[in-house]
């Protein structure tokens, strides 16, 4: 059991493809790409990769919404597994459902209710609502049906009054990302988050999008994008 969080490694020994089913309702594949990431409490990191080129993949893998195959991860050195991840990992805009053998999507209310209950962190819902902005007749709905941007805001309510320490956003485009940030302005709950120790993982398809946001800056190299046409054989040979 891990007692302290101070920092997070995420090692990836070998590349595989995953699926990818993102809270914009988009059907796609990652690949995770081999290499070592280390992430400490209290920062923001950006993660700048194309799409498909890995960065998708750390956000799920951090938050239990991967299995770990040819993964490891390690909390202050120390290896973890799946349980011990998802009770520090929280992947942002993340449809929520019952438990149980019939699962339904969780409104927003019923899931700050659960969270209320198991962890004490508030008192109210209404409290939770006030510190995070959020509009109390759209909590009646699951974060799959609600406001595409009071979305953002209200997932991560719920992570916080989850105890949650690391904040894993979905990969974004350059528009994507930049409308998340604005529209929902869930980036002024950054510098509260960060000064409770948390962690947060933003990543996206440019190191424009997250200059002045972000701490640090890991750029994920995969082996997916090196190619050049112009420098293959087969192009120098026809055209």
């Amino acid at each position: 059991m891990v007692a302290v969080l101070e920092k997070v490694k995420l090692v990836i020994d070998a590349e595989r493809f995953i699926s990818v089913d993102n809270p914009f309702g988009e059907k796609s594949h990652d690949y995770i790409s081999k290499g070592t990431y280390i992430f400490e409490t209290g920062k923001i990191y950006g993660v700048v990769c194309e799409h498909g080129g890995g960065g998708e993949s750390v956000s799920l893998l951090l938050s239990n919404n991967v299995s770990l195959i040819n993964e490891r991860v390690y909390i202050d050195d120390v290896e973890v597994q799946a349980t011990e991840i998802e009770k520090y990992g929280w992947y942002v805009g993340k449809t929520l459902y019952s438990k149980g053998f019939v699962k339904k999507e969780l409104s927003a209310k019923k899931a700050l209710e659960h969270a209320i209950e198991r962890h004490h962190r508030y008192e109210r819902v209404e409290d939770i609502a006030e510190e995070f902005h959020l509009a109390l007749d759209k909590l009646d709905y699951g974060l799959s049906k609600n406001c595409e941007w009071e979305k953002w805001r209200t997932s991560v309510a719920i992570g916080y009054a989850s105890n949650k320490k690391i904040y894993c956003f979905p990969w974004m485009d350059t528009m994507t990302f930049y409308d998340c940030m604005y529209n929902s302005s869930v980036f002024r709950f950054f510098k509260k988050l960060m000064s409770e120790d948390a962690i947060i993982i933003l990543p996206t398809s440019r190191e424009e999008n997250i200059r002045e946001l972000a701490n640090h800056i890991i750029k994920i190299r995969s082996p997916r994008f090196e190619h050049i046409i112009s420098e293959s054989n087969y192009f120098k040979d026809y055209f």
